[in-house]
């Protein structure tokens, strides 16, 4: 079977870029599995040939040269998705499979009327995130309110998807109505399943909690920083860890900002973009994350933590409700700073709560995240889309549970 990806695989020359560790993993594991030749396209301004085509680790990637951000921008996107859908209506043949990760990069605009069995993993729907933003005006508002637009006109296109909550299904049946659904959890990076292979360690001493969303406003950076100064009025020895894009001074800016008097330099500490391996170690000894986000379907950084037994205080948006039950796998939160204050000391203050959350969490995710059953619906999705698509008849979506 040769299938081609569409996907956001970061090419060499982009060691910065986000490393979109789902779609890798899931790559790494269908490349080993035999009959399966993967693709991957992508697109970059880095390079100099029109397209770019070499073997890399089991697998071939195509990137085609399209304009730069700023440029792309001002195009709405159109230069960029013709360069790719021609590319595509001359090769697509080529291929039995075509599967899209995600429908907020214009993908569906790009392979609208192609004749070949095409799947799409829906990561999240733009189009309500874009609702969110909490800046009524700004670059990540607008940019959202574009690619929604072309979510909606181009995602009745597609007619099957690969979806993970109760959120995704119902946003995705809305927008492309009679689409086939399959049900498909999230790839996890194996450095997780590793460090779950050892002892568990006690409850730490001296409570750590992380929050792993860098200074982006939409992960509630703000809102977990101001709950972070009530927390410390009730637990002074509470420490704080954020992983991501961020320098002190962008805590230091919000603390004075808002007047945060129990939110010193001395409380927080800011580390930059972990490995798997980093990420899971800083799971092991922190107390608990911190999600108080303002809109997500199935956040990673949330089922790493519950893969880790490291239990989870998360706003109940979008499709985290498929992944926390309150009190048995994740504490729930509002995004007031002050709910997620009080849910963080419940925990605290309940020794057998944290206990019973961790070991719940880490027992659904080991299943929920498996592996092999992962590969083993792509598999069983992609000889179905393939069925249905040859014999033109309907074969009935995988009936597997949703949690």
């Amino acid at each position: 079977m040769k299938v081609l990806w569409l996907a956001p695989f970061p090419h060499p020359s982009e060691p910065a870029a986000h490393p979109v560790p789902w779609v890798g993993t899931l790559a790494d594991l269908l490349k080993r599995r035999p009959g399966v030749e993967l693709t991957i396209l992508n697109w970059t301004h880095r390079i100099t040939a029109e397209v770019e085509e070499f073997d890399r680790d089991g697998m071939h990637f195509i990137y085609l040269k399209v304009p730069k951000v700023r440029q792309d921008i001002l195009t709405l996107y159109q230069r960029r998705i013709a360069i790719v859908k021609k590319y595509l209506r001359q090769h697509y043949r080529q291929y039995d499979l075509l599967h899209l990760h995600g429908s907020e990069l214009q993908l569906p605009a790009m392979t609208a009327g192609l004749d070949i069995p095409m799947v799409l993993s829906v990561q999240g729907i733009v189009s309500e995130y874009a609702k969110v933003v909490p800046k009524t005006f700004s670059m990540l508002k607008f940019l959202w309110t574009m690619a929604g637009l072309y979510e909606t006109k181009y995602l009745p296109t597609v007619h099957n998807f690969s979806c993970r909550t109760d959120w995704d299904k119902f946003h995705t049946t809305r927008l492309s109505p009679g689409c086939r659904i399959y049900h498909n959890w999230e790839t996890i990076r194996p450095e997780f399943f590793a460090e779950v292979a050892r002892p568990a360690p006690p409850r730490p001493a001296r409570p750590q909690a992380l929050f792993v969303g860098g200074k982006q406003e939409i992960k509630g950076f703000k809102e977990m920083l101001m709950a972070f100064n009530l927390i410390r009025q009730q637990a002074p020895e509470m420490k704080l860890v954020i992983v991501g894009r961020l320098e002190t001074a962008d805590v230091t800016e919000v603390a004075e900002r808002y007047n945060l008097r129990h939110l010193g330099p001395e409380h927080v500490e800011c580390r930059p973009f972990q490995s798997g391996a980093g990420l899971a170690v800083l799971c092991r000894e922190s107390f608990c994350l911190l999600h108080p986000s303002y809109i997500d379907n199935s956040p990673n950084s949330v089922c790493e933590a519950q893969l880790m037994g490291l239990p989870v205080v998360a706003s109940n948006v979008g499709g985290v409700s498929s992944l926390i039950k309150e009190a048995e796998t994740g504490l729930l939160t509002d995004l007031s700073p002050a709910t997620v204050a009080r849910q963080t000391l419940r925990l605290y203050h309940d020794p057998a709560l944290w206990q019973r959350i961790a070991t719940q969490a880490q027992a659904e995710a080991q299943i929920r995240h498996d592996p092999n059953t992962i590969i083993e619906n792509t598999l069983a999705m992609y000889r179905s889309i393939q069925l249905s698509s040859s014999q033109l008849v309907d074969v009935p979506a995988l009936a597997l549970a949703s949690s």
